[in-house]
């Protein structure tokens, strides 16, 4: 076998190895549970335009294994109720804060009416942007449907939808 050959073929394997590597830690996680936690709002500096939400909810029973999910939104009163919504920003922490493995995703804060408890309801669209740690370059998306105690500040719901994780 001649030269050209023989680095070509090991070049091949080499391809075959590292293209299957990474197909392996690459992978597609459900998000199908349930979320608790709270919210508080702070007046913008015209009360009567809107309000800052920032919002904290845990879950424990995912394939994800538990995690926070921290977001932040400005609620224009003059858009509530009117499509698409009102845009948020989130950061998604899996397992301890201090190992650096976070999900990045923006939605759409769109209030559904009430639920049956009279609480706020919000089903909200998210859209997954990036990551950090394990999770840089995910993509994806999910959606929270929640009720919100706008006087405890209490939040719960449900949480659902795909994180596709690129591997390294």
């Amino acid at each position: 076998m001649n030269k050209t050959k023989r680095i070509s073929l090991m070049t091949a394997v080499f391809l075959t190895v590292t293209l299957v590597s990474s197909a392996v830690e690459a992978g597609v996680i459900r998000i199908n549970g349930t979320i608790a936690g709270s919210e508080s709002g702070a007046p913008f500096p015209n009360p009567a335009e809107g309000i800052y939400v920032n919002g904290s909810v845990m879950s424990t029973d995912t394939a994800l294994g538990p995690f926070t999910l921290v977001y932040s939104i400005p609620v224009e009163f003059a858009f509530a109720f009117t499509p698409p919504g009102n845009l948020g920003g989130s950061r998604l922490i899996v397992g301890d804060v201090a190992n650096g493995d976070s999900i990045l995703a923006w939605f759409l804060g769109i209030n559904s009416g009430s639920c049956a408890n009279g609480d706020l309801r919000h089903v909200d669209p998210w859209t997954i942007i990036g990551g950090t740690g394990r999770y840089a370059g995910a993509r994806g998306s999910f959606t929270t449907d929640q009720c919100s105690n706008l006087d405890t500040g209490e939040t719960s719901g449900t949480i659902s939808g795909t994180i596709v994780v690129r591997g390294p």
